[in-house]
């Protein structure tokens, strides 16, 4: 499997590393399934969890289940569940892919907001967001799911732009049910002037 993060440096404190140890019933391992009736909501790389956790408690008639390989944004996560024991919070630290592969229960959505770019051509490979990737997802998504990416790299955009033009499994429409705020990387994106693109899949 190509890894798709990059190995960001981040100093954990004592209170990341108390949280990481803590075994919260709100973080999942390879092949858990969350306890809900709601619809769930798959949210890949939720960074570090500051906005992810405002739009855990602004969408309460969804489960979201948050995948973050970061150990520091998923201290935080874990931190926050702790402090607010939100009913519909699940939590993976990990490779995304890995934990779908892993699981055989109904995913309604998924949110990609602001993945990795690997804008050097020798990094393309890296990047989540592929024909495989799209195929892999499909084939797990129940019939009508949908699927958001949100991202302000204009090569990604692109490289996007040129799947989306030779696919068929998915149709692109405007309408995502869920709410969100601006992240982190998104406030980024647009101090730097950067144009931001949002695409919205529902499987055919």
């Amino acid at each position: 499997m190509i890894k798709t993060f990059s190995s960001r440096a981040g100093r954990l404190s004592p209170t990341n590393i108390t949280f990481l140890e803590k075994n919260s019933p709100c973080v999942l391992k390879l092949g858990d399934v969350p306890k809900t009736k709601k619809p769930i909501v798959i949210d890949i790389g939720f960074g570090d969890a500051q906005s992810f956790s405002k739009d855990v408690m602004s969408n309460e008639g969804f489960c979201f289940l948050g995948i973050e390989p970061y150990k520091k944004g998923f201290a935080r996560a874990v931190e926050f569940y702790e402090t607010n024991k939100p009913d519909n919070l699940f939590l993976f630290n990990g490779d995304a892919r890995e934990y779908i592969e892993s699981i055989d229960f109904d995913i309604h959505f998924i949110r990609i907001h602001f993945p990795d770019p690997w804008p050097k051509k020798k990094h393309i490979k890296r990047r989540l967001i592929s024909k495989q990737f799209l195929e892999f997802i499909h084939s797990k998504l129940k019939k009508g799911s949908k699927v958001e990416i949100i991202t302000d790299s204009r090569v990604y955009q692109e490289h996007i732009n040129e799947l989306l033009e030779t696919q068929r499994l998915f149709e692109i429409i405007d309408n995502f049910e869920i709410s969100y705020e601006v992240s982190t990387f998104h406030t980024k994106g647009l101090k730097k002037g950067h144009s931001i693109e949002r695409y919205v899949l529902l499987k055919n």
